[in-house]
């Protein structure tokens, strides 16, 4: 019975111990579980509020319809996807890697810029971030809208000019057959005078032959002859007063007709752009224009710049100048030479050089006396300097003003020096030859000059031809 009591209280024992061993497991496995659950249930929370910071639960349970299908990207991507299309309809740019709000920031920017420069005429009147303000393609309807009222006009002035135009033709055609019938009538009255003068010839010659009586009848007729004459003349004058009334009418029809359709500027070609700014580096005081080799543009080519949504001023003063250094096909880079600094060169300027063009070449005359360093006094070589600037750019210089004429560039008019005295002559064997050149010189100044101003070709000073080359201030630094 001992052995048997002792077998089982080991077996007691030994189960005691299994379930003690499988109690430890337990617990050390729930508290591994309990340990897990927490992590897990943190993480849980986090990515909770990280949804909840991109989309509560109503939209992220509705986001087919917010956004639209899925498609092969995240949601967001799709999200930034159509916001850089936004961007791209309303500005025609490619957004750069910016962020969304950076990117509604210059949108924004650029919408209120729209907005300040509408003309008054269109009655909106609109504070920044004014939630009742039209949108773009309200702006481009009413500009439609506009555009349209000033074709009506233009077609109604259009036909007011044709209207013209006919009576002019009518008065025209009107005064060319009053001069031919007067012309015929005085071609007329001409043989009636030659007649008189034959007759007068025989009375003279019968005067010689015939007796009193024959010469007192002949004299008569002779008389009678004469007043027939006289009438005819006054007829005559009487006609050609009323072709001189019809020419004043005619001259005061055409004074009408120019002012309603006044003359085209002289130089509205100077005013022609070349190119755009297409971005600017400000770090390296660089630009990048839309033009480039296939335009036919090279280095050393200097561009004056121009406000895109401002006229050209007249005497051409440009914000700034460019020279380009690096040229692509279709692009090309520049230095910016100088710029205003209360209004720097900017992406959208428009550029020009009156020398250079990308499809004709220009022909220019050059006259007179030029002064490049400002010291009062005409340079020696001053005419060529302008010359060797206009052909470097692609120009052409003519000794002549003629009708292909593009551009007058004229300078100081040359001063006539004093004829010469025998003294004069015999210490400078030369000084009539200088004397004789001045003249021509001076001759040659007003000579095309008068040219110019009666085939209409625009003219240009120095400063003036300067500022529309964009080479200003390379020329005051080269002195």
């Amino acid at each position: 019975m001992a052995v048997a009591r002792q077998d089982q209280s080991n077996t007691m024992l030994y189960t005691a111990i299994v379930f003690v061993t499988l109690f430890l497991i337990a617990a050390v496995v729930a508290v591994v579980f309990y340990v897990k659950a927490e992590d897990w249930r943190n993480k849980y929370t986090q990515s909770q509020q990280q949804l909840e910071e991109v989309a509560s639960s109503s939209e992220a349970s509705n986001l087919s319809n917010l956004v639209g299908q899925k498609g092969s990207d995240s949601r967001i991507r799709q999200l930034i996807g159509y916001l850089d299309n936004i961007y791209k309809m309303q500005t025609g740019l490619a957004p750069q890697e910016t962020s969304a709000e950076a990117k509604l920031i210059d949108l924004t920017s650029k919408y209120n810029d729209v907005l300040a420069k509408l003309p008054k005429e269109f009655g909106i009147v609109t504070q920044p971030n004014d939630v009742n303000a039209p949108g773009i393609f309200r702006v481009i309807d009413i500009y439609d809208n506009k555009l349209a009222q000033k074709n009506d006009s233009i077609e109604q002035l259009n036909k007011q000019i044709v209207n013209l135009n006919s009576d002019f033709d009518s008065a025209k055609l009107g005064a060319k057959n009053r001069e031919v019938e007067l012309l015929g009538q005085l071609s007329i009255a001409r043989q009636d005078a030659n007649s008189v003068q034959t007759s007068y010839n025989q009375l003279r010659d019968l005067m010689t032959q015939k007796a009193d009586q024959q010469l007192a009848t002949l004299m008569q007729q002779r008389e009678e002859a004469i007043n027939e004459s006289n009438k005819n003349k006054q007829d005559l004058l009487e006609n050609m007063s009323k072709l001189t009334i019809t020419q004043n009418r005619l001259e005061d029809a055409l004074s009408k007709l120019n002012v309603l359709k006044s003359p085209p500027k002289e130089d509205m070609g100077a005013y022609k752009t070349d190119g755009h700014i297409v971005s600017v580096d400000i770090q390296s005081n660089l630009v990048f224009i839309d033009i480039g080799s296939n335009s036919k543009v090279y280095p050393g080519l200097t561009f004056a710049v121009y406000e895109r949504n401002a006229p050209i001023p007249t005497d051409g003063t440009s914000k700034g100048e460019i020279e380009v250094f690096d040229v692509s096909k279709n692009t090309a880079t520049a230095r910016i030479v100088t710029q205003s600094k209360r209004n720097p060169v900017a992406e959208g300027d428009i550029i020009l050089n009156l020398i250079w063009d990308s499809k004709a070449v220009n022909k220019f005359v050059v006259a007179g006396s030029f002064d490049f360093n400002g010291d009062g006094l005409p340079d020696n070589d001053g005419a060529a300097k302008v010359a060797q600037l206009i052909e470097n750019w692609g120009g052409k210089v003519e000794t002549s003003v003629t009708i292909d004429t593009d551009y007058l560039i004229l300078g100081n008019e040359p001063q006539i020096k004093k004829k010469p005295t025998l003294d004069e002559i015999e210490a400078d064997p030369l000084a009539n030859e200088k004397y004789e050149a001045s003249v021509q010189a001076g001759e040659k100044y007003k000579e095309v000059q008068t040219q110019a101003k009666d085939l209409y070709i625009p003219v240009f000073n120095l400063k003036r031809f300067l500022n529309f080359s964009g080479y200003e201030a390379l020329a005051a630094k080269s002195h």
